[in-house]
């Protein structure tokens, strides 16, 4: 193994060590929050799904501008160094959710903490990194094969969480000492794991003043302004299948669970543990075999139809055999890997359109920002309107499966041609003259 390939293979490893701990951050208290969110409300059930849906908004509009950067930044100083926001922002929303679990603005704003730095860390810098050393259908496999850590850290914190629950009845805001935990653990393996992946002949030339004047929420529309047609409409897609991520259903499906089709505690830590196993397998042989044999049209066709007939289903009628039997229609394309190989593309094209790295992927999440900002606030808003109204709120995940799935496969099948995928020669980007 040369040199290069021994720290491709370091910073892969990374990525799944840091991908680990940032889903696991964004897991562990995913009972205990809302828990707490509900007990501060007063059992008030559209106070709670609106008061948690707006942390999600706020996460998104005040991440726009960190990702953004700190993206421009990392192109700068590298990408070590802002691995290490996400885990002390995790320790700070844990200290704060412990201490004070009955004031609805601090569980707010601890929420919100967490979401902007975790994801800026576990999304945005792990993406650059990962583009920083793979490139083609060599990050399209390496990526989905991260599905499965991310399927793995969803299967494991509701284990832990779930066994303190046992423990701490009626005192869940105790399971926050473990977001503290993982918060150390993160921290101390991007200090100690985490190789550089940017080389320095590769960094641009340190400005603040350029990176404050660049760090434009709205800098993604240098996408629309000066990228192809053919690219515009892909990162339009690839966007709006994120709005199904897990991290923007999760409060639903909590409220969903918990008070809709009346699982218990225990029962909630099983179906989660169980999706996750089902993540970790489908990340380690379904996607890698779907990228490996089929073309990028068909994976992405396949993966938006299985998503929206798993969404259709899922909240149709109060079932928790239905919600279950939804699953294996989810795995191709469970938490954005309907976008894997789109993006492998959409990488290729920014590359040939001489976007940095570092910036071009705080674009791209800063669009996958919006597009969770708006879903958060559609499902926390759809949700509270069906259930004033006395209808099923389930309904809630139809509307998921037509924004996340459904228009994205029309806009792919109506507006884009196959000419549209072929390769480009790259410009030289600013970072490597």
């Amino acid at each position: 193994m040369t040199g290069e390939e021994a720290l491709k293979e370091r910073c892969y490893q990374a990525a799944c060590i840091t991908t680990f701990t940032s889903v696991f951050a964004h897991c562990i208290n995913i009972q205990s929050e809302t828990i707490l969110f509900r007990n501060a409300c007063r059992g008030d059930l559209a106070k709670a799904a609106k008061a948690l849906s707006l942390c999600n908004a706020l996460a998104g509009i005040l991440g726009i501008v960190i990702n953004q950067l700190g993206g421009k930044l990392s192109d700068s100083l590298g990408r070590k160094l802002f691995f290490t926001l996400g885990p002390l922002a995790q320790i700070t929303s844990g200290i704060l959710s412990c201490t004070f679990p009955g004031q609805v603005a601090l569980l707010q704003f601890s929420k919100t903490l967490r979401l902007i730095f975790t994801t800026f860390s576990g999304t945005v810098m792990g993406t650059a990194l990962m583009r920083d050393s793979f490139q083609g259908q060599e990050l399209a496999v390496k990526s989905s094969k991260i599905g499965a850590v991310i399927g793995l850290a969803i299967m494991t914190a509701p284990t832990v969480e779930g066994a303190l629950l046992k423990r701490l009845s009626g005192r869940e805001r105790f399971t926050f000492l473990a977001l503290i935990a993982a918060g150390l653990a993160g921290l101390t393996a991007s200090l100690t794991i985490l190789p550089e992946s940017l080389k320095k002949e590769k960094r641009t030339k340190f400005d603040l003043m350029n990176a404050l004047s660049g760090s434009n929420p709205f800098g993604f529309l240098q996408i629309y302004r000066k990228g192809s047609p053919a690219l515009q409409k892909m990162v339009t897609i690839v966007s709006l299948q994120t709005m199904i991520d897990g991290k923007n259903m999760s409060d639903l499906g909590q409220i969903w669970m918990r008070e809709h089709l009346k699982m218990s505690m225990e029962g909630i830590r099983n179906f989660i543990v169980g999706f996750g196993t089902c993540c970790t397998v489908a990340g380690m042989k379904v996607t890698p075999a779907l990228l490996k044999n089929l073309s990028m049209e068909a994976f992405t066709n396949l993966t938006n139809f299985t998503n929206f007939v798993a969404f259709s289903m899922r909240g149709a009628v109060e079932s928790t055999a239905l919600y279950i039997a939804a699953i294996p229609f989810m795995l191709p394309g469970v938490n954005g890997s309907s976008g894997t190989a789109l993006s492998a593309v959409v990488n290729d094209q920014m590359k040939a359109a001489g976007f940095g790295i570092g910036e071009s992927t705080a674009w791209l999440n800063n669009l996958r920002v919006f597009a969770g900002v708006v879903a958060t606030l559609i499902y926390g808003n759809v949700y509270a309107w069906l259930v004033k109204r006395g209808t099923n709120p389930g309904l809630t995940y139809l509307v998921a499966g037509i924004v996340g799935a459904a228009i994205p496969q029309a806009i792919f099948s109506l507006t884009l041609k196959s000419s549209d995928y072929r390769e480009v020669k790259p410009k030289v980007t600013v970072a490597e003259k």
